[in-house]
């Protein structure tokens, strides 16, 4: 019974550990500000939660409600986005500062194409504009993440309800 209790943990870390891997290949052969790249962590996201779903309510013989399946669904999540938030706090700090580095110098490419640019405030404002990029990433991690999980669990849950009603006509 307490295995039962503790699958959203293990599928979580799954899902989390299968992003991981991602982000540090990305990392390594530098293309991580490649367009496509949110779209592969989204889908893996996404996916891996639906997944989840589907197979807590396989394991339960199709007994279980639409309330539990997205309130596992969310569990999943939140475990997934813990681990993605303490590899993010390590990955900015530790095992891949320059990626903040490079992102910031992406971003003053890009404010040197408008109008005003100064180049002499950009400088000045480096320290600051490093800190805050910091912190949005990793607010962003938590946010967009838990997002795309409960869209995950709410998908889950609806697939569920829908083959239900498929099986009751």
């Amino acid at each position: 019974m307490v295995s039962e209790q503790k699958t959203h943990i293990k599928k979580g870390l799954i899902i989390a550990l299968v992003l991981i891997l991602v982000d540090i290949v990305l990392q390594v052969t530098h293309q991580k500000f490649q367009p496509w790249v949110n779209y592969l962590n989204i889908a893996i996201l996404l996916i891996g939660v639906v997944v989840s779903v589907n197979i807590k309510e396989a394991e339960t013989n199709n007994k279980v409600i639409f309330s539990n399946l997205f309130g596992y669904g969310f569990k999943v999540s939140v475990v997934t986005v813990c681990i993605l938030f303490i590899y993010s706090i390590l990955s900015v700090y530790l095992f891949f500062p320059g990626f903040i580095y490079d992102l910031y110098n992406q971003n003053i490419l890009a404010a040197q194409k408008i109008n005003g640019y100064n180049a002499a405030t950009a400088v000045s404002n480096k320290a600051m504009a490093m800190k805050v990029m910091r912190i949005s990433l990793l607010s962003a991690v938590v946010m967009f993440n838990l997002a795309i999980g409960i869209t995950g669990a709410l998908a889950g849950a609806i697939i569920r309800l829908l083959r239900e009603q498929k099986n009751q006509l």
